[in-house]
């Protein structure tokens, strides 16, 4: 009883400094509520004065941007990766590609585009494969919460030649979101290679490792990788 009475003395003593934690505290949920809510309509407003973009260099102009902008990250979903560049596309595309930041795609399970995973993980991304991108003809791009582009394809086309740009912040951060849910579902590079070869070097098929690497254009480094990673499993 005795510990009881000094607990609500003190209460009693602090009662005010409570109160004024407990109105803080409401008051953080309202400013924080009132942002968000006028974000929500920020983005309904520009929403309905967004232009779309044609044409597939509209696009690019549009991913190259928030490459040359990112400070902290840089998010995207592409099944076709690089694999309709030509060189000098491919090229200017993973110049733009920063050392620094946080870089991750995801991308379809498809063995025909495992050489341009292994070139996304040669310029410092780390890559995931989510079957759901096969069916799928939105594409995008996230930003440092600050721009997404979002992408769309005609069904049955691996290319987007229709874009849209958005830089409100409520959007991109759920984007962002959206993004490392799926990251989160998908299955690893690593994992998905090991499936891959494991297919591919079967009887039925007859490949060698060797002419994996060759067809996935590995340099020394990779194939000495991939070689780790297969005796891994065994």
């Amino acid at each position: 009883m005795k510990i009881l009475e000094i607990a609500l003395e003190i209460i009693r003593e602090w009662e005010w400094l409570l109160l004024i934690l407990v109105a803080s505290l409401e008051g953080i949920i309202l400013i924080n509520s009132s942002k968000e809510r006028k974000e929500r309509n920020k983005l309904i407003d520009e929403m309905q004065v967004t232009r779309v973009e044609l044409g597939r260099e509209n696009y690019l102009t549009m991913i190259k941007g928030g490459l040359k902008k990112s400070t902290s990250y840089v998010y995207f979903v592409s099944h076709s990766l690089t694999s309709i560049f030509n060189e000098k596309e491919k090229n200017e595309i993973y110049q733009l590609y920063k050392r620094d930041i946080d870089h991750r795609c995801i991308t379809g399970k498809d063995p025909g585009k495992i050489k341009y995973m292994w070139e996304q993980r040669r310029n410092r991304v780390q890559v995931r494969v989510n079957e759901l991108l096969l069916i799928s003809t939105f594409r995008y791009q996230v930003v440092d919460d600050k721009s997404a582009v979002l992408g769309f394809a005609e069904e049955g086309d691996d290319e987007s030649r229709k874009g849209i740009l958005i830089t409100n912040p409520y959007f991109c951060r759920m984007q962002k979101q959206y993004f490392l849910n799926i990251w989160e579902e998908s299955e690893t590079f690593e994992s998905y290679i090991k499936s891959v070869v494991s297919n591919l070097l079967g009887p039925e098929l007859n490949y060698s490792l060797e002419e994996l690497t060759k067809d996935w254009c590995l340099n020394d480094h990779e194939k000495q990788e991939l070689k780790n990673l297969l005796s891994d499993e065994n």
